[in-house]
C-alpha cells in the first residue's frame, strides 16, 4: 500500500482539477487513473467516434492521449510544463475499446524535461511510443 502524506495528496486534487478545464480532453473521454513522482497513467473508452475510416482508432486519439499524459505527469513534477516538441512512432493499428498510456520522465535539465509515453491496447500490446520534450516555466 502506498502512504501518501496530505501535502502530496492535495497537489493531485489540485492538478485533477486543474485539468478538468480542458474540454478537448473531456470529449476524448480521456481520465487520469494514476499519478506518482515516477509515471503517469490516462486510459482512454474507444467509442465510434474516435475511429478512422480503415475502422482503427485514429492516430490523432492516440497523439491526445499520449500528449495529455505528458502533461499530466511534468506538471505533477515540476511548476507549469508545456509541450516543447512531440514525436509519435506508430507500431501497429489500435483495434481496441480501451487505450492505456503511461509516461515516464527520462531526463531534466535546467528548464527541459524529456518523457517518454507508451500507448497500449486492452490486450497490453504497444500502440505507439511517444517522445516529448517539455519547456518547465517556474514560478
Amino acid at each position: 500500500m502506498i502512504v501518501m502524506d496530505e501535502k502530496e495528496t492535495d497537489k493531485k486534487a489540485a492538478l485533477i482539477e486543474f485539468f478538468k478545464a480542458d474540454k478537448f480532453v473531456e470529449l476524448a473521454g480521456i481520465k487520469i487513473e494514476e499519478i506518482t513522482n515516477e509515471y503517469a497513467v490516462c486510459t482512454a473508452e474507444i467509442t465510434p467516434a474516435h475511429l478512422n475510416a480503415n475502422g482503427c482508432v485514429q492516430g490523432g486519439m492516440l497523439y491526445t492521449l499520449a500528449d495529455f499524459t505528458f502533461a499530466v505527469l511534468e506538471n505533477y513534477l515540476h511548476a507549469t510544463t508545456v509541450t516543447q516538441c512531440g514525436h509519435i512512432n506508430y507500431l501497429r493499428p489500435a483495434f481496441t475499446d480501451k487505450l492505456i498510456a503511461t509516461a515516464r520522465e527520462t531526463e531534466r535539465a535546467g528548464h527541459t524535461c524529456l518523457c517518454e509515453v507508451r500507448v497500449t491496447d486492452a490486450s497490453g500490446k504497444v500502440c505507439c511510443i511517444c517522445n516529448f520534450s517539455g519547456f518547465i516555466k517556474e514560478k
